[in-house]
């Protein structure tokens, strides 16, 4: 693992790319005589830059330790023989281009201790063992809750088609993840958001969906509801602005008006965290948790108090570590990497796995998380 030293100098430097290249592209394109005074109202542009991009920062950072703490409660993962089943998740496959690797793998090898770097071929490979066995074992409703590409390049979408393809039988719902649409590599940006909008425009023809997407889903126990929130709602122009997550305030209203029509089980699946741990000291945790998630939560809160039946779990990716916990009345569950595994301690195990959502004797949910193997 990077240590924190090695961060912070990665941060600065990425911080000084994003401060001074822009400034420094359009000086690129000036005459040579005009240079000496362009200079000075470039400098000034790169203070400019620097002073609100410390300005966003600080706001996110305040803004986003408003989201509820989470306190562990595994109890929600159940034996599938006590479920009715309702749903499978699986969530940040993160398929790649030919000739590449995850990119977060690619600049961290050392969470991938396991040999060669996982590649469009084995990832691939991977996720087709997984819908395989979806197809014999779980539901044939298929949430996925996020970055199902790693950088929405039309490549990776191809990958992504032939897998799902290869298994036919099973509906698919997808919510977008940071690395479908909001990806900007280091050293690199995207400031009029044009690369976003075609990520966008990528994700739109696979998903087919506007959010929030509801669906009724009929089980053994009584019709329940799935809902999936797009948390990528804050605009990425650089690579420090990736994996920001918010909801945005149209979203959450028109979720909290039709919610005014709805009953019963409730399962809300999204790409971002919806909660922080309670100490929230690191940063970059700040970017695993969307910065409105306190909104959300107060949403369902308010839903699950409406009724006794009217069960809550909220389900989520993003940062492939597999947990439970609950904040407040709310139950929620940390998806694991299908493909890449679980990463609690900062290393991947390599192992498949998805999870099946489903409904228990009491009327409460219940996850079972199934391994498909090693990778």
């Amino acid at each position: 693992m990077p240590t924190l030293r090695a961060r912070v100098e990665q941060l600065v430097t990425l911080a000084g790319s994003y401060v001074l290249r822009r400034p420094a592209t359009t000086l690129a394109g000036v005459p040579r005589v005009l240079a000496p005074v362009m200079v000075p109202g470039a400098l000034a542009w790169s203070a400019l830059l620097a002073a609100t991009g410390a300005v966003a920062a600080a706001r996110i950072g305040v803004r986003v330790r408003r989201a509820p703490v989470l306190h562990p409660s595994p109890a929600i993962f159940s034996d599938p023989r006590d479920l009715a089943p309702v749903c499978t998740l699986i969530s940040d496959t993160h398929l790649v281009a030919p000739g590449r690797s995850p990119c977060e793998l690619e600049e961290d090898p050392s969470q991938w201790p396991h040999g060669e770097l996982p590649t469009r071929a084995s990832l691939t490979r991977a996720l087709r063992r997984v819908l395989r066995d979806v197809a014999k074992h779980a539901p044939s409703t298929v949430l996925w809750c996020g970055d199902q590409v790693d950088t929405g390049d039309d490549a990776e979408w191809a990958a992504w088609t032939d897998a799902i393809d290869m298994v036919p039988g099973l509906s698919h719902r997808l919510l977008p993840g940071n690395h479908d649409i909001c990806f900007n590599r280091p050293f690199d940006h995207d400031f009029a958001l044009t690369r976003r909008s075609l990520r966008e425009r990528a994700f739109a023809d696979h998903a087919h969906a506007a959010f929030p997407l509801f669906d009724t889903i009929v089980s053994e126990r009584g019709p329940v509801t799935t809902v999936l929130l797009d948390s990528c709602r804050h605009p990425s122009t650089h690579v420090l602005s990736n994996a920001v997550g918010q909801f945005g305030a149209a979203q959450l209203a028109e979720l909290e008006r039709s919610l005014a029509r709805t009953r019963g089980p409730l399962l809300v699946a999204t790409h971002h965290h919806v909660w922080r741990d309670e100490r929230f000291l690191h940063p970059e945790s700040w970017f695993e948790t969307a910065i409105d998630a306190d909104e959300l939560v107060a949403i369902l809160s308010r839903y699950r108090r409406r009724g006794a039946r009217n069960h809550v779990v909220v389900v989520h990716g993003h940062r492939h570590v597999l947990g439970a916990g609950r904040a407040g009345e709310i139950e929620i569950v940390a998806l694991p990497s299908t493909t890449l595994g679980d990463k609690p301690r900062g290393v991947l195990d390599a192992k498949l796995r998805y999870t099946i959502a489903g409904i228990r004797g009491d009327g409460s949910w219940g996850v079972a998380v199934r391994d498909v193997g090693a990778h």
